[in-house]
């Protein structure tokens, strides 16, 4: 009787034994695979942090390919430009400078006008014209230093031989006493339109 119960209890004691080298066995296995786990997904995270870069450093280089072909497509613009001006007129490419990307097309400025700073004067009075002209004779060399004379603002439009008015001479009248006084007169009051006419003239000349 006693020795099946003995041999029953060596048999449990072993087969305990066992589970537990089996239970022990199974841990390490399981340890050991979540441990090949771990670095598998580690070395895919560092793939993946690879990828990343590449795929950064990847679009860094289209960016600044995108740059240097826009940079070549506006320097080929900018010498076909130059190019085509050349053959228009030689004399304009001189007016066209580029500093790098940009090009200053300097644009043609009307010629300016001489402007002479005339001093305000009045008209002189009846029969001091001369003296007037004597005393305006530095500034009318002057004025002839300076190089053209100006030009009319508001020019007087030009007439044609048929609309100029004919030329009436009255028939002479015989001189009387009376007569001559009037004459007279009225030589005094020609010679004082005309030497309004010479102011206005002069006036005008001096104008800008």
């Amino acid at each position: 009787m006693d020795r099946p119960q003995n041999y029953l209890l060596s048999c449990g004691i072993k087969t305990i034994e066992e589970l537990r080298h089996s239970l022990l066995h199974t841990r390490v296995e399981l340890e050991q695979t979540i441990r090949v786990a771990q670095e598998e997904l580690n070395a895919k995270d560092n793939h993946i942090m690879q990828l990343k870069d590449l795929l950064n450093k990847t679009i860094k280089e289209k960016d600044e390919a995108q740059e240097r072909y826009k940079k070549l497509l506006l320097d080929k613009n900018i010498i076909l430009q130059h190019q085509t001006v050349d053959e228009q007129d030689p004399h304009i490419s001189g007016l066209l400078s580029s500093d790098g990307e940009e090009s200053i097309v300097s644009s043609f400025e009307p010629p300016m006008q001489l402007e002479l700073d005339f001093p305000d004067m009045t008209l002189p009075e009846k029969g001091k014209l001369l003296n007037a002209v004597l005393k305006a004779g530095p500034l009318l060399q002057t004025l002839l230093l300076a190089g053209q004379l100006p030009q009319w603002r508001y020019p007087p439009p030009q007439l044609e031989s048929f609309e100029i008015p004919p030329v009436i001479i009255p028939e002479a009248t015989p001189l009387s006493p009376n007569s001559c006084g009037s004459n007279l007169n009225r030589k005094r009051v020609h010679c004082d339109d005309s030497s309004s006419k010479r102011e206005t003239k002069y006036q005008r000349l001096l104008l800008p």
